[in-house]
């Protein structure tokens, strides 16, 4: 918990990490808690995407397979080192170094970026969604 307090403070830092997070809509369609902590988690999530300046997009249920769909990647740039990519999936995890793995990486999470909805559409439906579990409606 110390750890994860600890990185929320960073957002709030004079130098903040810039973050961009693409999310499948099924992970807010799909309750994963009772319908009131969905509710409170999805207007966590949009706060705090709109008091960091974050980017949300959605991918939704509607769009083609695309390669991200079978776990988490996470593409990491630093001031004094070269990016690096780091996938994970059910049982394991592999950081990316290698110049032109990372290059293929970037263009596939590109054509992602491309299908996913845009920043003011997504949030507006986490809020929606947010809104829908707190008054007991049914997302799916």
């Amino acid at each position: 918990m110390c750890a994860r307090m600890g990185r929320a403070k960073l957002f709030t830092s004079e130098n903040p990490p810039k973050f961009w997070a693409i999310l499948d809509e099924s992970l807010i369609r799909r309750a994963a808690l009772p319908p009131v902590e969905m509710a409170e988690l999805l207007e966590h999530i949009a706060g705090m995407i709109t008091s960091t300046h974050s980017i949300l997009q959605i991918v939704p249920e509607t769009s083609a397979a695309h390669p991200f769909m079978m776990g988490m990647t996470k593409f990491m740039t630093f001031a004094d080192a070269p990016p690096v990519v780091y996938t994970e999936s059910l049982h394991s995890g592999q950081l990316v170094d290698y110049p032109a793995l990372v290059k293929q990486y970037r263009e596939s999470y590109d054509l992602l970026r491309a299908v996913a909805m845009p920043p003011e559409a997504s949030l507006a439906m986490i809020e929606a969604a947010a809104e829908d579990y707190r008054h007991g409606k049914s997302r799916e």
